[in-house]
């Protein structure tokens, strides 16, 4: 029995060697594997340089791109993407797809501003360093350029701003007082001021959420020009009376100056009349509520006025008596200063906010 069982396993082990000669069995001795993948001969340089001159934003007119930096040698023989870092000196960073020329996306640079920076135009400069990106055996690799500075003279906002307070009734559901812009600078408000500390700005991408609104710089203030800020202190000049506050929305300061004539005319009412009604019945408009009504704003609005193309001009009282006009184009300048007994405005057909003030002639069209 011993005999046989040694036959068998003397047969098995020669069955086993036989396969093994077919090679059947080699990745025993030798395991399957992968050829290792050579490195690509990459061949890449980013080397760049800084603007000479400052980027004005306001210059840039309606270009969607804006140019950050020089290329001295960018260049790859490889797929790559370009990538910007922006960074102010408190740790805030943003990344920029770029172009091999300098180029990044306009709008988005402008927003990276204001977030290092605020909304203040006065000239910044941000640290700047170009990456290019590739792919090489499944890992993401990179070339990094040396640093460069980035200065740029942000624009003036474009907001809209409405004054909250006394002067409106604390209103922050209706848009009921705005300034009056002189420049796209400079913009204005004339009406009485109580002395006490009760007015701000929101804006109009804040409308109606006064959490968000503009004031002094500091806190409070009640003093005849100071700086202002986003989440600032109310503000009023030393004194009651009347005023005309004007902020400056390229120094982001404010003035109040006091009229001469402290009793300006009243009137019952001030209303629009022109070609969209054929010059016949008067469009009434609401003035400005006060909290106080012991003295009127001399502000007045209407709101979604359809307006047929033609002239317009504002009157006192439904009579010819007093009235202002002034010839320019409403279309190309929506706001300005009429005089009294000026000539016809013209103004395109459409839907419009009509604003005006009765002390300075001061109007403003806002599209609805």
């Amino acid at each position: 029995m011993k005999k046989y069982m040694k036959y068998l396993c003397g047969l098995s082990l020669l069955c086993v060697l036989f396969a093994s000669c077919k090679g059947d069995y080699d990745d025993w001795a030798q395991p399957q594997h992968n050829e290792q993948e050579q490195p690509a001969d990459v061949q890449m340089t980013v080397d760049v340089v800084a603007l000479a001159n400052v980027i004005e934003i306001e210059s840039l007119g309606e270009a969607s791109q804006v140019q950050v930096f020089v290329p001295q040698k960018v260049e790859s023989n490889v797929d790559a993407t370009y990538v910007v870092t922006l960074s102010d000196d408190k740790g805030n960073t943003q990344d920029f797809t770029a172009s091999t020329e300098g180029y990044i996306d306009r709008q988005q640079f402008e927003e990276a501003i204001v977030k290092f920076f605020g909304k203040k135009q006065e000239e910044r400069t941000c640290n700047g360093v170009l990456t290019a990106l590739y792919e090489q055996n499944g890992s993401t690799m990179k070339v990094v350029s040396a640093p460069f500075i980035v200065r740029v003279l942000p624009a003036v906002p474009e907001l809209n701003y409405w004054i909250y307070g006394k002067q409106n009734g604390r209103d922050s559901k209706v848009k009921t007082l705005p300034l009056m812009p002189v420049s796209k600078e400079l913009q204005t408000v004339t009406t009485y001021f109580s002395g006490k500390l009760d007015t701000k700005l929101w804006s109009d991408d804040t409308f109606g959420d006064t959490k968000e609104t503009y004031g002094a710089t500091g806190g409070n203030q009640a003093s005849m020009s100071h700086e202002f800020s986003v989440g600032g202190g109310y503000i009023c000049p030393p004194t009651a009376g009347w005023y005309t506050l004007s902020f400056n929305f390229a120094t982001y300061s404010y003035t109040f100056s006091r009229l001469d004539n402290q009793s300006p005319a009243e009137y019952s009412s001030i209303s629009l009349i022109g070609d969209f009604n054929g010059w016949g019945s008067d469009l009434e408009l609401q003035q400005v509520a006060a909290s106080n009504n012991s003295w009127q704003s001399h502000c007045w609005y209407a709101l979604g006025v359809e307006l047929t193309a033609g002239e317009v001009k504002f009157r006192a009282d439904q009579k010819w008596d007093v009235n202002w006009g002034v010839s320019q184009s409403i279309k190309d300048n929506p706001y300005g200063t009429g005089t009294q007994d000026g000539l016809n405005m013209t103004v395109p057909a459409g839907k419009y906010n009509v604003y005006f003030n009765d002390i300075t002639g001061e109007f403003l069209f806002v599209e609805d």
